[in-house]
This record gives C-alpha cells, sequence and structure tokens, in this order.
C-alpha cells in the first residue's frame, strides 16, 4: 500500500459543505471560530485521513453563546458524551476519564439523528472546545487562514489554523494537555496530528531531511520546507519540532516543559513585550504513577536545538545548552 499526496484537499466538496455547516452558522452569528481536527487536517491541510467528530475552537467568553447559536439554527442539541472515543486506556488509567472537561471548557453537541446525519456526510457530533483547551488565539488573524476552495460562498470566511499555528498548538498541547491528569488516548491523538502534518504537508515525499553535502560528515540536514516553518513557529516550540523533524527521540514531558519555559523567557527577555511574563504552567500527573505511589523524575535537557543563520546566510541548527544551564554546562566542560 503506497502514500499519495495531495495538492489540493481530498474532501470533496459536498463533503467540506456538509461539514462546515455549523461554523458557518458561527461565522453568520459573528462568532469568531476555527475549525480543528480532522476537518482542519483533510479540508485546508490536504491530509488524507477520515473525517470524525466536528471540532471547533471558540473565545472561552463565547462558548455557550456559540453552542446555543448551533443548537438554535441546526439539529444539534448539548449532550453528555458517554461514547469510548474519548476516553482513556483503562490500563492506564482505570476510572477511564473523557480527555475533555464536557460541559466546562468542552461542550459535546449531539446530532438528533445521528445515523441520517452520517449518511449525508454531516458531523453526527461536534466537541465545541474553548480555544484556550488547545492554547489557541482565535482573534489573532496572523495564526489563521481561509479554505483556498470553499464549497459555497457562505462557508467563504470560515477559518482554519495555519500550518504553524496548528503545530504550536499541538505541541503546547502535548506538553499541558487540558486534564490535570496524562491522559494516553488524548496524547496518542495528538502525536498522530502532528505526524499526519509532517508526513503530507512539507514534502510531496513525505521525507523532511536529505543528505549533507559537506565532505566533513554525513549526516541528513532539514530540506528547506522544514526551515521555512521552523521561522514561523513560536521559539519555544522549535526544540521540541526539531527533534520530531530529525526523528530524534524526544524529551520526557518535564524536561520539555523546562525548555520550552526557558526559551519564554529568553524572548521576553530579549524583546522587551511590555508584558508580564506568566508564571509556568503546572504540568498533568500520571494516574498510573500517581497509584503506585511513584514520582517522575525531572532532568533538565542537557542540549536544545536552536535555529540559527549562519555568516554565509544559510540556515541552520545548533545545538547548547539553554541559557540557565550555560554556566553548569562551561563548569563541566572545563
Amino acid at each position: 500500500m503506497g502514500l499519495h499526496f495531495f495538492d489540493k484537499s481530498p474532501s470533496w466538496p459536498s463533503e467540506q459543505l456538509a461539514r462546515l455547516g455549523p461554523p458557518t452558522v458561527l461565522l453568520q452569528a459573528g462568532i469568531p471560530c476555527v475549525v480543528w481536527a480532522e476537518d482542519a487536517l483533510s479540508i485546508v491541510h490536504r491530509v488524507p485521513t477520515v473525517l470524525f467528530d466536528t471540532e471547533i475552537l471558540v473565545s472561552d467568553d463565547d462558548l455557550q453563546r456559540a453552542a446555543q447559536t448551533i443548537c438554535s439554527k441546526l439539529p444539534y442539541a448539548m449532550d453528555n458524551d458517554d461514547e469510548d472515543g474519548w476516553k482513556d486506556l483503562v490500563l492506564f488509567n482505570k476510572d477511564r476519564p473523557h480527555a475533555f472537561d464536557i460541559g466546562g471548557a468542552t461542550l459535546f453537541l449531539r446530532h438528533h439523528n445521528p445515523v441520517w446525519a452520517r449518511e449525508n456526510e454531516m458531523a453526527d457530533r461536534i466537541l465545541l472546545h474553548a480555544a484556550s483547551v488547545f492554547h489557541f488565539d482565535v482573534h489573532d488573524p496572523s495564526r489563521t487562514c481561509l479554505n483556498p476552495e470553499p464549497p459555497s460562498e457562505e462557508s467563504r470566511g470560515v477559518r482554519f489554523p495555519t500550518l504553524a499555528a496548528f503545530y504550536d498548538a499541538l505541541i503546547a498541547t502535548q506538553v499541558y494537555p487540558p486534564r490535570p491528569f496524562i491522559h494516553t488516548m488524548f496524547e496518542h491523538r495528538m502525536a498522530c496530528w502532528i505526524s499526519y502534518l509532517t508526513l503530507y504537508t512539507l514534502s510531496d515525499k513525505g521525507i523532511c531531511t536529505e543528505p549533507s553535502t559537506g565532505l566533513e560528515n554525513s549526516e541528513k540536514v532539514l530540506i528547506p520546507a522544514c526551515f521555512d516553518l521552523l521561522e514561523k513557529v513560536k521559539p519555544e516550540s522549535r526544540p521540541y519540532l526539531i527533534r520530531h523533524l530529525l526523528t530524534v527521540k524526544p524529551l520526557e514531558r518535564a524536561a520539555t516543559a523546562v525548555e520550552m519555559e526557558s526559551i519564554r523567557a529568553e524572548e521576553w527577555y530579549l524583546k522587551r513585550l511590555g508584558l508580564p511574563l506568566s508564571p509556568p504552567r503546572p504540568l498533568p500527573y500520571s494516574p498510573r504513577l500517581r497509584a503506585q505511589g511513584r514520582d517522575p523524575s525531572v532532568l533538565p535537557p542537557r542540549l536544545t536545538p536552536y535555529l540559527v543563520r549562519h555568516s554565509n546566510g544559510k540556515r541552520g541548527l545548533e545545538w547548547r545548552a539553554l541559557a540557565k544551564y550555560a554556566s553548569i554546562a562551561r563548569t563541566m566542560l572545563r
């Protein structure tokens, strides 16, 4: 079985039209929103994935109003999600909680006639998320884009995450998920979306590296499209993304958080953004380790990859210690 790469959306116009009904209703009501998950992957980023739940991000303050608007205009009603799709595996959490705080930061809407909806290419389930669940700003136009081939005039203004914004949100959510505990099924889904983006959007061959042209080593280097992406994502996302693109083993969550927060602090200090630097967010706990009475070990990252531009103008990567560990690193190297 081979891979097929698309130069336009693999989702056909009638399917797009049916799937985009809910965000179109929000658009007409003046409620800013962003199409998320598989719909965004398929419709805008050309990923040939099955379309499951329709997921939409709205401003935290608009969550209830958005749900009421959809339910008043389309045949959906708020409900409790009692299906298994978003529940964790019993191996990792015997309580099998939902990945999202249903009724809180995420609202679940069910179609009045799920079978009819599926037969007519509509979503029978909608997950309406407060944008903060995925660390996304729906009001920043630089983080969203339009469908290049909208299925109707009414849906022309519906917005989707840009490629860089999609990566930023997924990386941040991998480290700081919506629940206060680690949810293995949710992590697998986020990792799957990241892999889909990497496989289908950066190259028509599904690869992100090429052989080095230098004679001094045989290491592979990132292709230009990867460097373009790295320049657009947030600085704190780059180390995670660089390791992912190079297929280097990722850091543990706690070390990744140290890396992200340290780079955020470096950027804040260098740019003097004029806003107070927000404190580090709490990391989720592991239900499995907690049940065993164990705490995860926390080791700081030894070397962090940075995006750099060399004197000849070429872009490259440089592995060095974070500023907060630089003095320790110099001492160890003496």
